[in-house]
């Protein structure tokens, strides 16, 4: 049977409408929710003894929220959902897109190499800047940590146990000879999908002792720590892909846009030739400028 009722909110009734909006927005946050664990079940199964992924669940239902229901809150789930499935518009992602629009367009740092997920971690032109991403996150969970320890009735530590949570953080970000030196930062590779080294995690757990403290540490480290990424590299970079795409002519209109299909290009790493000054994808057709 299907009942038929009305809400009221401080004495005043909720129109069915905005319900109704409620509702689709919970709905879709869930059905975002599922998609996430089907997509990241082989990835959780393959990485168990390198990554944490309590660290990963508690900040996901950290960004959602209660219900998703505020811009603010799924602007922030948006974001985490991207970066942990690889789908942040790199110019790779762009150009799967709209090739047409995009063409054979190099990172803008460089200026020489194709940008993915990958390229923005060892781009060259931004090792200085995942330098202060380190450096900013350091300082930010020292201060994070004071207060947490400022707070006795949450965590409690004697004075040699205080000093070697304070330098486990001040050395989170130090190569150590087993690392991979090519990274800017050690652990940028996962800490940039929303992954928490497990050494980490086991490390700070032998100090604190308590399961909870070392969840909720983690978790605020790490949350810093994507904050930094998206203010310090992401951001800037945004921006320098707006300028480009204005000088080129190319407005949000034309990414709304939808093209027939029999004229998507679609994109392969090595997707052009050039004939006579001319661009052509790999089956000779000519791919014609923004401009043209």
């Amino acid at each position: 049977m299907d009942l038929k009722y009305d809400v009221y909110w401080n004495g005043k009734r909720v129109d069915r409408h905005i319900r109704k909006f409620i509702d689709n927005i919970c709905e879709s946050t869930l059905e975002a929710a599922w998609s996430f664990n089907r997509a990241h079940r082989t990835t959780f199964q393959d990485t168990t003894c390198v990554i944490e992924e309590k660290v990963t669940w508690a900040l996901f239902k950290k960004n959602t929220g209660l219900n998703c229901t505020t811009s603010t809150i799924n602007d922030r789930f948006i974001k985490h959902l991207k970066l942990t499935n690889n789908l942040l518009p790199t110019l790779e992602i762009m150009k799967e897109r709209r090739y047409d629009l995009y063409g054979d367009v190099k990172c803008r740092m460089c200026l020489e190499e194709n940008e993915d997920d990958d390229h923005i971690i060892y781009c060259q032109q931004l090792r200085d800047k995942w330098l202060v991403v380190a450096n900013n996150t350091r300082y930010k969970c020292d201060q994070m940590l004071k207060d947490l320890l400022s707070q006795e009735k949450y965590l409690q530590l004697n004075q040699e146990d205080t000093q070697q949570l304070l330098l486990w953080n001040r050395k989170f970000f130090v190569h150590t000879t087993d690392s991979n030196q090519e990274l800017p930062i050690p652990h940028a590779q996962l800490m940039i999908k929303n992954f928490f080294p497990k050494e980490k995690y086991r490390e700070i757990k032998l100090i604190v002792k308590s399961e909870k403290a070392t969840l909720t540490i983690t978790t605020l480290l790490l949350e810093i720590f994507v904050n930094e990424f998206y203010r310090i590299i992401w951001q800037p970079r945004c921006n320098l892909i707006t300028e480009w795409e204005r000088i080129k002519g190319i407005k949000k209109q034309d990414l709304r846009k939808k093209i027939p299909a029999h004229q998507h290009i679609t994109y392969e790493r090595t997707p052009t030739q050039q004939i006579d000054g001319a661009t052509y994808d790999l089956k000779g057709r000519k791919i014609l400028k923004h401009s043209e």
